[in-house]
């Protein structure tokens, strides 16, 4: 299994975009003995080499922590499409979705458990069907979110380079029919071992926020 934490961090830049959030959903985020033994873990530095990079150029940062807060998958009731333009379930995800208007760049970090992302992002990646448009005549006007925006999506697993590319292509595609323009990080062969060497995936993110 990869560990990369599960977060979402939201920007807010000046010369920078003006708004970054992320989102991390690692599932021990919320336990406090595990986060004590863990709060080094090198894979959870590769999503924050980009908010630090994008903080010290200017960003205002967000962090959002999956594990730790409360809230619901989709329900399914179409809410969003027949009484309101929002998601109407109202918990912890409210904020994240908010924000989703508003940010500059969004930072999406997930670990990729038996074929898919971890359970804690596919609720919340979900609730995102509130984003979509259903009345839209063309695809270009499919997102109710205000054009020109960017994604990061970081995905990490244990296996090799080229593995579970269904998720990344399947996660990419939703992130641009939302109007995204989404880069990409792929952090595969990760170790499950205490202090294994991420340095390459910790530069590549960190010269991905300087672009």
């Amino acid at each position: 299994m990869a560990l990369l934490p599960l977060q979402l961090w939201i920007i807010k830049v000046r010369h920078f975009p003006n708004k970054l959030f992320t989102t991390t959903g690692y599932p021990f985020e919320n336990n406090q003995h595990h986060r004590q033994c863990q709060k080094k873990r090198d894979s959870a530095l590769i999503a924050q080499a980009f908010t630090e990079t994008a903080a010290h150029m200017g960003a205002t940062v967000t962090d959002y922590y999956l594990n730790a807060m409360q809230y619901r998958g989709c329900q399914g009731c179409e809410g969003c499409h027949t009484r309101s333009d929002r998601c109407v379930l109202k918990d912890d995800v409210t904020a994240i979705l908010d924000d989703l208007y508003s940010a500059d760049i969004a930072v999406f970090s997930a670990p990729v458990y038996f074929g898919d992302t971890c359970g804690q992002f596919k609720m919340f990646y979900d609730r995102m069907w509130s984003l979509i448009k259903t009345d839209a005549t063309t695809e270009d006007d499919s997102s109710r979110l205000p054009p020109v925006k960017t994604a990061v999506l970081i995905l990490s697993h244990v296996d090799a380079t080229g593995a579970h590319s269904d998720v990344l292509d399947r996660y990419s595609m939703y992130l641009e029919f939302y109007g995204f323009d989404v880069r990409i990080i792929t952090a595969a062969g990760i170790r499950i071992q205490p202090n294994t060497d991420v340095s390459v995936f910790l530069n590549d993110a960190a010269g991905l926020a300087r672009e």
